[in-house]
């Protein structure tokens, strides 16, 4: 048998290319000699030639230009361009009565004829139909039609390259595939003979590529097999079951039911069978009318661009189409465009609702849709997130008003549900889908996707698209952080060593484990205060490089906002943010991030009187999401603070490790200097330290001016002028006290 290689990976349907042949037979006198030309000069003497010799002379040229390309006599060339003709001319298969009509030759002689109709269909030239163009059966007098590769192959000039093979040409083998199952699906028969005649196609056609790899993926799940024999044999000869071929209109659960055990079809249809695990094929709702116009949907199961890859194997790159190279992303971005370019003309409110759930029906399958759909918003919202989600993905700004009159028009709804959005009262917003940048003008009011939908859309890949409150200055990498030695009392190092270890990756997960089995928070919150200077800020950055973890710092100014309302959306996206960037680093294997609020006395202290004004209001409603937020934290969360006193209680249960910073004891004030300033003796750094009572972050200023006293004058200062330098450091210059004898 033979197999046909094709030039062409995505051809376009004969029915386009048939516009150009008009114009063709205008051009075939004035261009060179190609095949389809050649058909076109036969075709002015072939008709009504009753084959006579003296015709067929005159065309020998042509005859034995056509015979040669198809690798056939000149005979058997002759019925092919008939066969082309006809075709082209009435775009149906040509029947033998047909043939002999065109010819003007009688129907009986025709019959010495069968030989050459036998070596085209052998060849795979043409094929042989039962039924007319209108699909109605034709009897004994089958009809003749040439394959649409073939065609193009003629259109293009293109050469028919025949090559002799033991295993068949793949669409015709996987014809014989869906004939058997078209066969025992109308007459409802499925026994013994079933199953032998699919073993004995594959021990027939068991060189065919495509056999060798599907019994490769599953030697021994004929179920399976026969899933996929049936799902190669609809992509391979382009065909699929027509309205007249299914009655109902759930592919899923009518075909296979014929076929495959109840338990099977659940797994398919609930996307949990191998063949979904392994990418192998997808789900899809097929949408289209019926002569009486109304909507007709089905299921279908189609291979994966994944599965005609692995099946395939070399004849791979012709089945695949563009729609199969898409990502769920780019599907779901061009179900939305098309969504959008019908609502944008002018249509009535329910003519929108129809055709919002026509388009939701078809693109069920796609993750994005099926996220959405699950939420069980009101096709209302759902048109209006998708509309935005439209714009998100083109790039541009959804105006909110714009957005509502889409969907709306200017109707009392538009208004009652533009007044919720603003209040922030609509279900959008309250289940974080969308987000609303208010203006003064409320015509300048944008609308836009929450990280909800994000999520939603792009998956794992979220993360690239989330506004970015989670990078830049406001992440601090462990490997920038530089190593320091801190120097604490006996208690506080005891705790600080109680948190490194804690914090241990290992430590930490084994820990919330066995906290959210018994139901406790597992999030770990730790609140250091004290003195300014003594290292509570330094303490979180050292912990951080120690057990690799990244800081997502906050800046409390940056909380505060001038609009009323605007600090609580901050301190949620904090939240929200640190939540993104916990996924992160989950995803990529890293450590939980640390989320650290520096100076958080203006969050923590005490809930003022709502009468005081609007302004303790704000503050109030920040503090309750705060401690909401705390509440729920499933990671790590430090606070530093001077005002301890001042904290309000309700914040202080919420904290699992509260550690107190003194001020620095003589002992440790000595070995920081020491640690800082080397070149001193001894007898001068316990001076220093009992004459100053300097924190740690004094210490460091002292020491910063010694730096640059060295670069300016060339030399380290001389005890003295280190003392100057102490005594100039505070801003009150009383004399220090000091408790005990003192020597100066």
């Amino acid at each position: 048998m033979f197999t046909y290689v094709y030039s062409k990976k995505n051809i376009s349907p004969f029915s386009e290319r048939l516009k150009i042949f008009p114009y063709i037979i205008c051009m075939s006198n004035t261009q060179e000699k190609t095949i389809l030309k050649t058909i076109i000069s036969l075709s002015n003497t072939l008709e009504g030639c009753k084959l006579e010799e003296t015709v067929l002379a005159a065309e020998k040229e042509n005859l034995t230009r056509l015979a040669t390309y198809l690798g056939v006599d000149e005979i058997s060339a002759l019925l092919f361009a008939v066969i082309f003709i006809y075709q082209t001319q009435h775009s149906s298969a040509a029947s033998i009565t047909d043939i002999a009509d065109y010819l003007c030759f009688p129907h009986l002689m025709m019959l010495v004829y069968t030989t050459n109709f036998s070596i085209l269909k052998k060849k795979c030239l043409i094929d042989q139909k039962k039924t007319d163009h209108f699909g109605r059966q034709v009897g004994s007098d089958s009809g003749y039609e040439i394959p649409e590769t073939i065609m193009e192959c003629v259109i293009e000039d293109s050469p028919i390259i025949s090559v002799e093979d033991q295993d068949e040409h793949s669409e015709a083998v996987f014809h014989e595939f869906f004939m058997l199952f078209k066969t025992c699906y109308k007459n409802t028969t499925l026994d013994e003979n079933f199953y032998r005649t699919i073993a004995k196609l594959e021990r027939t056609y068991k060189q065919n590529e495509i056999i060798k790899n599907i019994k490769k993926q599953f030697p021994n799940d004929l179920d399976t097999r026969n899933i996929l024999y049936l799902l190669c044999s609809l992509c391979l000869t382009g065909k699929t079951l027509s309205n007249d071929d299914v009655d109902d209109e759930d592919f899923i659960s009518d075909i296979m039911s014929c076929f495959f055990r109840y338990a099977r079809i659940k797994k398919l249809n609930d996307e949990t069978d191998i063949l979904f695990e392994k990418g192998f094929v997808r789900k899809e709702v097929e949408c289209s009318e019926s002569f009486r116009h109304r909507p007709f949907v089905r299921t279908v199961l189609k291979l994966t661009a994944k599965g005609i890859t692995t099946f395939f194997g070399s004849e791979a790159e012709r089945y695949i189409s563009e729609d199969d190279e898409k990502n769920d992303i780019e599907k779901a971005s061009d179900a939305l465009y098309t969504f959008g370019s019908v609502y944008e003309k002018h249509m009535g409110l329910y003519a929108k609702r129809n055709r919002l759930k026509k388009i939701e029906d078809r693109y069920a399958h796609l993750p994005f849709f099926k996220a959405i759909m699950s939420t069980h918003l009101d096709s209302a919202s759902r048109f209006i997130l998708y509309d935005c989600t439209k714009d998100f993905l083109s790039g541009a700004d959804s105006g909110l008003g714009s957005t509502l009159r889409d969907y709306y028009g200017k109707s009392s709804s538009y208004f009652s549900v533009l007044r919720s959005i603003l209040d922030e009262k609509h279900e959008l917003i309250k289940k974080g889908f969308v987000e609303i940048e208010k203006d003064e003008v409320v015509e300048k009011t944008t609308i836009t996707l929450a990280d909800k939908t994000i999520e939603a859309l792009y998956g794992e890949n979220a993360d690239l698209y989330i506004k970015k409150g989670v990078s830049g200055k406001n992440i601090i990498e462990p490997e920038k952080l530089k190593a320091k030695t801190l120097f604490y009392s006996e208690s506080v190092q005891k705790q600080i060593d109680m948190l490194e270890e804690s914090l241990n990756q290992q430590k930490l997960e084994a820990m919330q484990k066995r906290l959210e089995a018994k139901g406790l928070s597992k999030g770990v919150a730790v609140l250091l205060y004290g003195a300014p200077g003594t290292g509570k800020t330094e303490t979180v950055y050292q912990l951080a490089k120690k057990t690799n973890r990244k800081i997502l710092h906050v800046d409390i100014a940056d909380s505060k906002s001038m609009w009323f309302g605007e600090s609580e959306k901050i301190i949620k996206r904090i939240f929200t943010n640190y939540r993104q960037l916990c996924k992160t680093a989950e995803r990529r294997h890293e450590n939980t991030p640390i989320l650290l609020f520096n100076e958080a006395d203006a969050l923590i202290s005490k809930r003022r009187d709502v009468t005081s004004g609007n302004c303790a209001q704000t503050e109030n409603a920040i503090q309750n999401i705060l401690l909401e937020e705390m509440e729920k934290l499933d990671g790590i969360i430090f606070a530093t603070t001077n005002l301890c006193n001042n904290m309000d209680k309700a914040f202080e249960r919420r904290f699992l490790f509260k550690v107190e910073y003194e001020k620095p004891s003589l002992e440790a004030r000595t070995k920081i200097w020491s640690s800082k300033l080397p070149a001193l003796v001894d007898e001068e750094l316990e001076k220093l330290a009992r004459r100053f009572d300097f924190s740690g972050g004094e210490i460091d200023n002292i020491v910063r001016k010694c730096e640059m006293t060295e670069v300016i004058n060339g030399k380290l200062p001389t005890y003295d002028e280190i003392v100057e330098l102490c005594e100039n450091e505070r801003l009150d210059k009383e004399e220090e006290r000091h408790v005990g004898f003192y020597i100066a």
